[in-house]
């Protein structure tokens, strides 16, 4: 009985002693691994290419980060996730070393969808999410909506606007400018006509939009797109037009 303990402890002994020295044989081997480079994914669901990777090369570069080169075990992974996400263009960041001795940089790009010209020449945009953007000079096409517009008007009200917009192809291609007035008034400037489309309130948008589309298809037509000064739906089951004088 005894010689049979003895036996297992044995056996169990080796085990621990085998799996141990595995361990270090890895740690060591991980310890000269050199991260050979940097496998970069971007997500952006408009494709702006806002995020690139000259962006994060400069970026690490510009924190010390940059990983190419030095030991996996010295890659401070948490540190250029929490400096990615960081920067004001990324929404989400993910950073992570794989087998191929590459660390991996998943990114998700914010996405703007309107640029905001205000009353007290501040310029910024906002993004799908109604966080405001203060990177200038992006290089993409979107909506600019001028007049008197705070930061809190533009995350909600005006972004229920630019979506209710955004997901209506031919109100994206019509609407050149969105401007709101003192009194918070909503008025859209088209790109073929020469009138202007008084929303009012962004309370019921797309039913809005939508009596506007009904009246372009059976009212406009048939007088011509220029005869009109203003049309306004800022009032229920109305259409008012102003003629030109």
């Amino acid at each position: 009985m005894v010689r049979k303990i003895l036996s297992i402890l044995s056996v169990i002994l080796l085990a621990g002693y085998l799996a141990f020295s595995v361990m270090s044989m890895t740690k060591r081997h991980e310890d000269t691994r050199l991260c050979a480079g940097i496998d970069l994914h971007i997500t952006d669901s408009l494709h702006f290419d806002l995020i690139d990777e000259n962006m994060v090369m400069n970026l690490l570069k510009e924190h010390s980060l940059d990983p190419v080169g030095i030991p996996l075990d010295a890659v401070d992974v948490e540190a250029i996730e929490n400096i990615m996400s960081q920067h004001p263009l990324v929404g989400e960041a993910q950073c992570y070393k794989t087998s191929g001795d590459m660390l991996r940089i998943n990114l998700s790009g914010k996405v703007p969808l309107v640029r905001v010209l205000n009353n007290r020449g501040q310029d910024f945009y906002v993004d799908s999410h109604g966080e405001i953007l203060s990177q200038h000079s992006l290089a993409v096409q979107l909506p600019v909506a001028t007049g008197y517009i705070d930061r809190q008007f533009a995350s909600q009200e005006l972004l229920e606007v630019v979506r209710a917009i955004d997901r209506s192809e031919f109100w994206k291609a019509q609407v050149e400018q969105i401007n709101v007035t003192s009194d918070r008034q909503i008025e859209l400037v088209p790109r073929v006509g020469d009138h202007l489309l008084i929303l009012g309130s962004a309370d019921k948008v797309e039913d809005k939009l939508e009596r506007l589309m009904n009246f372009y298809e059976k009212g406009l037509d048939n007088v011509g797109w220029n005869k009109y000064r203003s049309i306004s739906v800022a009032y229920e089951n109305q259409v008012v037009c102003k003629k030109r004088k």
